[in-house]
Parts: structure tokens; sequence; C-alpha cells
């Protein structure tokens, strides 16, 4: 059966609002999109490592609860869980503090085999970690092999600007895997120093991924693949919260993906019609979660779009 894997960080989410602690969540870019795709009932397998206390233990529980698979999950004794406090600013866009996984042994990926046509997400800062690149690049040079699907979201922070010049190869390497790479104007912003579509394209279309996706909050979808472009209107909304909704957004994409059985094969020639209705899911799947605290689509937005 064709399977669905997220590569990234566990990172346990406390938020804030006016300087009070309001929330905590699973979080990490890649837990969010699992946790979506759980919800929806899809074959989903999350990669990761967190430490084996209780906020490891909290996460374990809760992934279980949602559908996802954890066999690849792994837990370190004596450590400590990373932690992520995200501050809401007053536009209800969070700023980030990060605090690392804390562990004396080496940090070891479970990385399963790879089938044709299923779908990997990965990004965020595993996708350029020093300690898991060699087996990352291993299993996506495999996955490719096999003609899986493979989605890139660098989901680059300002904390690791400081790390520019020496990840920069690694993401740009990223970059040429990936079928689809998908990424906001904030992160272009910090990786390439430019905030516009036009020059950020010229800048990746080198490095010849198959598609590009360049959101832009309220402002809309910037999208080129093969020679086409176009830009694309979104939902306006009074968000709660924006946590978490560029990781819901790429479960929409792989949800529309796996829903219309797209192959890799098939999505090399999806038609303007296809991605329009692609993005258009995924920006419902990102309003959905900017409407509450929640880093995930709601269950009863589960079974809503799971009926149609």
């Amino acid at each position: 059966m064709r399977k669905i894997y997220t590569v990234g960080e566990a990172i346990y989410d406390i938020i804030f609002l006016n300087g009070k602690p309001i929330d905590a969540k699973v979080g990490g870019a890649m837990i969010n999109s699992s946790v979506s795709l759980g919800r929806l009932g899809l074959p989903i397998h999350y990669i990761g490592d967190t430490a084996k206390d209780a906020v490891g233990e909290i996460m374990r529980t809760f992934l279980v609860e949602n559908k996802v698979n954890i066999d690849h999950f792994a837990f370190y004794p004596e450590s400590k869980s990373r932690l992520a406090l995200a501050f809401i600013d007053d536009e209800n866009s969070p700023k980030y503090s990060f605090y690392k996984i804390n562990t004396p042994q080496k940090v070891k990926l479970k990385f399963p085999d790879i089938n044709k046509d299923d779908i990997i997400l990965f990004g965020s800062f595993y996708g350029i970690k020093a300690e898991v690149r060699g087996a990352l690049v291993d299993f996506l040079l495999e996955a490719k092999r096999k003609n899986a699907i493979i989605i890139y979201d660098p989901n680059f922070r300002p904390n690791h600007s400081s790390l520019l010049s020496t990840v920069l190869p690694f993401i740009e390497d990223n970059i040429r895997f990936a079928d689809i790479v998908k990424a906001s104007n904030e992160d272009f912003n910090l990786i390439f120093g430019t905030d516009t579509f036009d020059e950020v394209h010229k800048r990746i279309m080198p490095l010849n991924p198959s598609s590009l996706i360049y959101t832009r909050n309220e402002k809309g979808i910037d999208w080129a693949f093969r020679g086409e472009r176009k830009h694309f209107k979104v939902q306006k909304l009074n968000p709660i919260s924006a946590v978490g909704a560029g990781d819901t957004f790429n479960a929409g994409l792989i949800y529309y993906l796996f829903k219309n059985k797209i192959t890799k094969k098939e999505l090399e020639s999806m038609s303007i019609t296809q991605w329009e209705e692609m993005l258009t899911i995924a920006d419902k799947f990102a309003a959905n979660v900017c409407m509450s605290t929640d880093n995930y689509i709601s269950e009863d937005f589960a079974k809503e779009i799971s009926a149609d």
C-alpha cells in the first residue's frame, strides 16, 4: 500500500499571548503535518526522535491517538525533549525561541524502505542538520531512485540565520531532490535575501525542482511549474494564531495527491486546473488551523473533509 512519510523534529510548543502562556501543544513542522493527515485516516508514518522523558511520552501518546505510525520514532533515555516557546504578536503571527534536545547519545533516525509513488515530506532543521545529513541524503536518493514523490519545505527560522553560509549548500541540494518545493516569502527572504517571487524563481529554477509554491500569507500564493506561472488568491481571515498554518498547508497538498491517486508520473503532467484544486485544498487546511491555537486541522474539519 502507498505510504506517506514525514521527516523532522519533534518539539513541544508552549504558546504565549501578551507575555503569558495560554496553551501547550505537541509540535514540530512535520508532526503538525502528520497529525492532520492522521486525523484524515491516511497511512502516515512519522520519522524523528525525542527524549524518553515526560514530554516524550506526551508526544508518543498524542501521535498514537491521532493514528500516526511511530515505528520510526526514536526515543533517547537520560535526555531532555525539545521545546519551542511561541510568542504570538499583534498580527497573530508566532515568534519562536527554540530549546534543543539534550542527549549524550548519537542522533540516529530510523529510516524505512521506500516504494514507488510513496510521498515524502521533509524540511525544517532536520533538512540541514549535520548529525542526520548522511542518512537523510541516502534515504532521499533511494526515494528518488524508486520514483517516490518528494516535497521539501525549508521552514528556515531566524535563529538559524547565523548558520546560513554553512547550510545553504544543503538547502540547495534539498531543492534538487524535490518534486515540489514549498516555502513562505519569509523563508526565502532569510535564505536568499529576496522577497519577490520573480527573484526567488530565478534563484531556484537552476536547481531544477519540478514545481515551486511560494506562499505570502493573506497576499496569496505564487506558483511555477514547467514554464507555467500563476498567482492564486487565498481566503481572507481574522486569524487567532498562525502556528502550524504552513505545516497544515503541506498536509493539504499531500491529501490532494493521495486522495486523487496522483502518481509521480502523473504529477509531472498535472494541469493548471489540478494545481489550482490542490492549492485551494491546501489553503482551506491552513485556514482551519488559523482559527484556533491548535497546530493541526480540527477533528470536526477532518470529518467534514473525509465526507466530501
